[in-house]
């Protein structure tokens, strides 16, 4: 398969990810939803730098944002700064293993949630509360199969 023509997997899996932010949980649980869009923009980011960077990360973020029906611009900032993190370190991290890597999601989940939470504070939308950090634990054990899901998906549609 021509390598331009294979970048649809890439969005494909975004579109995917956001589309998960779809299935109706009850209010309760909602603070518990794994951060799957980032996880996706973090695998292809780790996987193919050269392809997905900030401004996917910008795109995935506005994308988040009318879903969620928050203010636009709210998740982009974050998502951003760490995609650019993870830009500058992907050669270490893709040395890592898997449990390591789960922590490296992990720490750049906390940085871009960690800006979310700032600019809620700058523009006095209520934040979201301290358990929903458990969504970031979560998000932590579900990059495992998401990365072995987007891995298998790349190299058998030869992305690269």
């Amino acid at each position: 398969m021509n390598r331009a023509h294979a970048s649809w997997v890439i969005y494909l899996s975004l579109v995917a990810a956001l589309l998960v932010m779809f299935i109706p949980v009850p209010l309760e649980w909602r603070i518990l939803r794994p951060e799957i869009a980032a996880l996706t923009l973090f695998y292809w980011t780790l996987a193919l730098p050269h392809r997905v960077g900030v401004a996917t990360a910008c795109t995935l973020g506005l994308l988040q944002d009318l879903i969620e029906g928050a203010p636009i611009g709210l998740s982009s900032p974050g998502l951003m700064l760490a995609t650019l993190v993870l830009l500058f370190s992907y050669q270490r991290v893709r040395q890592y293993d898997v449990a390591q890597q789960s922590f490296v999601m992990l720490v750049l989940l906390l940085l871009s949630s960690g800006v979310e939470q700032w600019l809620r504070n700058g523009i006095d939308i209520p934040v979201i509360p301290l358990s929903g950090m458990l969504a970031l634990l979560l998000s932590m054990l579900c990059w495992i199969p998401v990365r072995s899901i987007l891995r298998h998906s790349r190299r058998h549609y030869e992305v690269y």
